[in-house]
């Protein structure tokens, strides 16, 4: 093919093609830097695509077509959503961790604006989709690499479980999972080039037995669900169902090796031999995988394709389904020891219950914090039924009313999630937004062809895999998981045929001047600017005192201040500086900074116990007294706070390190 032809065949899909690829590069960074979770890693990526929206709305404002009326609503009903969790900082008790948690909502909105927006075709959807499933599953292949050489094992995993790379457990089986599923669909695609699907095949095999390693309850309880959801919303059914058969044969296979890391994972020894054996094995199914799906995605596509009888269809699709069914029962029963439905039995029983029976596989043990913090969100819900407790401030709430000895952040569902924190109207609008947006994906499906319904199929089961599985575990904090399913949602809504430019002359109702919108958009990108900004910068003084605190506390407690400065809703600065006072013997400077952290946070423990360290160290015992018991009233479950409280007038009161080492025991 020639320079020329190339050139003629991009041109109509660059402009959704530039900034879309830009934005699954995003996708894929934060997938690699623990899935960022992490402030100074996310709000960047923030203000990359504030710029990059504000770029692609003035290059395009030409050539731009109305929203349809499902994206209008949809992109509207997450715009108010964002609105309202900014306005809940009003009455947030902690109104900096409301503030940092809206900015997160906002970078989600700019994810889903900026691509909901752009001019896409079936064909550019489909290389940006190709581009993230592709380069996550470089990411899967690289990680078993690993595996088989025995590189470090122990840093890839945490209590036998697979961390990497999004850090945190469950949502690395998430991130594979909606890896392999996507290369599955995509490998079914006749059209693609038989290259790409074999590839697409190995890649699946890499993510799926990655996330096998996981042992993810919440995963084997949703899986089910999320591969017939996935298959509902799927046009051509058949040749999926088709194509998944050499993944799941190459989960089964090693599963006994697969499963074989978390039980070996009592010794560092044992870890990295039966890491190094698992490795081995799925590298040797991906290669046979490639292989194979190599010749068959070259067979598939040579001549033209050929279509089956109604009833040929039916029976072949029936003896699929059935043939999944019974490797899903299979690999089931095998991951239960053989007892699916006393594992089942022994899950719901235990659902209540916090206790952990080690079984030799996670996916067998019992006991979770789950139900309390469900629980817990229902009475902030029904205690703040209109707008929550405020957006990112559960982890206070729970920690006075809980009965388990967590303490954990979030509520662990996207749906408690938005109950306990934005309330009622922030439920109604992001239902509203899922449902505006699947009612654009949907439009799209129903009156495109067979390759436009395709290519919204793949792109929606991001979401899908985000929505089910997140509805048990806390997706919405990391980006690497909500910035593609969002973003693929956004992709397969703004594939619905839109209105055209209404002809010259015609005067629309309700269009406002275009000096009153450009203004609007204005003031809008510079509020944008100011609100993730400033916190940005906060955050990176932060994190740069954080790694100064030991070599030159001086100088962490100096960018404490600025950090400070630049956000002076945040309690973080205060907390951190107060500590690092402590542990050097700044006794009075370590009393004033938890001082500010409990005047921006007054629910915060944590600040208050140190600040009733710095004053017991002082030898004011009835200040320290005071603050320890605030403490207490906040968390009286935290070993910390009660060994505080109970010697505090003693001849012996808490010290700071043993403060500290009792918090770290009890994480």
């Amino acid at each position: 093919m020639e320079l020329a032809d190339i050139r003629a065949r991009l041109t109509p899909h660059l402009a959704a093609l530039l900034p879309g690829l830009i934005t699954v590069s995003l996708m894929v960074i934060w997938a690699v830097h623990d899935g960022g979770y992490d402030d100074d890693t996310w709000y960047w990526g923030a203000l990359v695509l504030l710029g990059l929206f504000a770029c692609v709305q003035v290059a395009l404002a030409a050539a731009r077509r109305p929203l349809s009326r499902w994206t209008a609503v949809a992109l509207g009903a997450f715009a108010l959503y964002v609105a309202w969790s900014y306005l809940s900082i009003a009455w947030a008790a902690s109104p900096g961790e409301a503030l940092n948690g809206s900015d997160r909502a906002l970078l989600y909105l700019l994810v889903f604006a900026l691509l909901v927006t752009l001019p896409w075709t079936p064909e550019g959807a489909l290389v940006a989709l190709l581009t993230f499933v592709l380069a996550v599953g470089v990411i899967a292949v690289v990680l078993l690499v690993r595996l088989a050489s025995g590189d470090h094992v122990g840093r890839l995993f945490l209590d036998g479980r697979l961390t990497a790379p999004t850090g945190y457990l469950n949502s690395t089986a998430a991130l594979f999972t909606l890896d392999s599923l996507t290369a599955i669909v995509l490998a079914a695609r006749r059209k693609l080039p038989w290259p790409i699907r074999g590839c697409l095949l190995a890649t699946a095999c890499a993510a799926l037995q990655l996330a096998v390693i996981v042992q993810s309850r919440g995963w084997l309880f949703t899986l089910p669900l999320i591969a017939v959801v996935g298959i509902l919303v799927l046009s051509d059914r058949l040749r999926v169902v088709a194509a998944l058969i050499i993944p799941v044969a190459a989960a089964l296979i090693p599963l006994h090796r697969l499963l074989d890391v978390y039980r070996a994972s009592s010794s560092s020894a044992g870890l990295t031999h039966a890491a190094t054996r698992a490795g081995h094995s799925a590298l040797l199914l991906c290669g046979a995988a490639l292989a194979l799906g190599l010749l068959i995605a070259w067979a598939d596509g040579r001549g033209p394709a050929r279509e089956l009888a109604p009833k040929v269809r039916r029976s072949l699709g029936a003896a699929l389904a059935a043939a999944a069914v019974g490797a899903f029962v299979i690999g089931g029963t095998i991951a239960t020891h053989g007892h699916p439905f006393h594992f089942i039995a022994r899950q719901w029983h235990g659902f209540s219950h916090t206790q952990v029976a080690y079984t030799g596989s996670h996916f067998a043990d019992v006991g979770s914090g789950r139900y309390d913090f469900w629980r817990v969100s229902l009475d902030a819900f029904v205690a703040h039924p209109i707008g929550g407790l405020g957006q990112d401030n559960f982890a206070e709430y729970y920690d006075r009313h809980r009965r388990t000895g967590e303490e954990p952040s979030w509520t662990h569902s996207l749906e408690m999630r938005l109950l306990a924190q934005t309330g009622l109207v922030g439920f109604i609008l992001f239902v509203t937004f899922v449902v505006g947006a699947l009612g654009a994906a949907a439009r799209a499906a129903r009156l495109g062809g067979a390759h436009r319904r395709g290519v919204v199929g793949a792109a929606l089961l991001p979401f899908v895999v985000w929505l089910i599985h997140g509805s048990v575990d806390w997706f919405w904090e990391i980006p690497a998981l909500s910035a593609p399913a969002l973003g693929f949602l956004a992709v397969a809504a703004s594939l619905e045929p839109r209105r055209q430019r209404a002809p010259a002359g015609v005067v629309r109702r309700l269009t406002l001047p275009r000096p009153l919108l450009s203004a609007a958009g204005v003031a809008s990108v510079v509020a944008a600017v100011v609100v993730l900004g400033f916190p940005y910068l906060s955050v990176r003084e932060l994190s740069l005192a954080t790694n100064l605190r030991r070599s030159n506390p001086v100088q962490a407690l100096q960018d404490l201040d600025t950090a400070s400065n630049l956000n002076p809703l945040s309690p973080g600065p205060g907390r951190l500086a107060g500590t690092i006072a402590l542990q050097t013997g700044r006794f009075n400077e370590a009393e004033q900074r938890f001082a500010q952290a409990t005047s921006r946070d007054p629910g915060g423990w944590f600040a208050w116990l140190g600040r009733g360290l710095a004053a017991s160290t002082l030898g004011d015992s009835s200040d320290a007294r005071r603050y320890f018991e605030i403490a207490a009233s906040i968390n009286s479950r935290q070993p910390a706070v009660q060994a505080a409280l109970s010697r505090v007038l003693t001849t012996r009161p808490l010290t700071g390190p043993e403060a500290f080492d009792l918090i770290a025991l009890a994480q």
